[in-house]
């Protein structure tokens, strides 16, 4: 997880927006009063009209393509979703909210992981906004010497509760990035003692913010320069 500057917001929600949030909230009262199947339905078609092309487009150039949250890339294997950082099922009145919206793959949002969950401050929360805060002032992204896998680690409670609920560490993620976090290791290894300096800032330059995993990866530059 890294932070991300947001954009402008998409004329779309900037012409409709307002409107958009005065007919959902009408439409979720009368469900809510009358949850025939013509109400769910009305209150269905209101509710998806977040999902713009103007707005994913917009989300996935902000994003480079990657989950807001595991920094994954989603394009090429998914279509991506656009995840209320605050649920619309309990913070409707920000269901076309922008400031609200992220990038975030299935597996992330879905139920197992984030999916409705918003943690109050009693709760340990609230989940890290990569959009309001640092991610590095909250996580530590570090290889494990006992696993010998590449894990996220807490720096505080709210932490604790963004990596575990999230599944920030779960087993295919931390599988796939700890494949491709060693190849860097192995390069790393490779160009030492050859004018390091030189090599490692020419090294460095060869990624940024739409790589995967880049938390770990300036991480990495970063264990490597002071050890060296």
């Amino acid at each position: 997880m890294i932070q991300v500057t947001r954009r402008n917001k998409p004329p779309v929600l900037d012409e409709n927006a307002e409107n958009w949030t005065i007919d959902y909230l009408k439409a979720k009262q009368v469900y809510d009063i009358s949850k025939t199947p013509e109400n769910k339905k009305a209150f269905q078609n209101i509710e998806k009209r977040y999902n713009h092309i103007e707005v994913k487009t917009s989300l996935k150039e902000m994003f480079k393509k990657k989950c807001a949250f595991c920094e994954s890339h989603i394009t090429h294997v998914d279509y991506g979703q656009i995840e209320h950082f605050k649920p619309k099922s309990k913070y409707p009145n920000l269901c076309f909210e922008w400031n609200n919206f992220l990038l975030s793959c299935s597996i992330c949002n879905g139920k197992s992981n984030k999916g409705d969950k918003f943690p109050l401050e009693d709760e340990r929360g609230p989940f890290i906004n990569p959009i309001d805060e640092n991610p590095d002032e909250f996580l530590k992204f570090e290889f494990d010497e006992i696993t010998k896998t590449f894990l996220i680690f807490p720096k505080n409670d709210r932490a604790i509760t963004t990596i575990k609920e999230l599944g920030l560490n779960r087993d295919d993620l931390v599988e796939n990035r700890t494949i491709e976090l060693s190849k860097i290791i192995h390069m790393l290894d490779l160009v030492l003692g050859k004018n390091q300096d030189v090599v490692l800032e020419e090294f460095i330059n060869v990624f940024s913010e739409k790589d995967q995993y880049y938390a770990f990866i300036k991480a990495i530059f970063r264990k490597v320069k002071k050890e060296n």
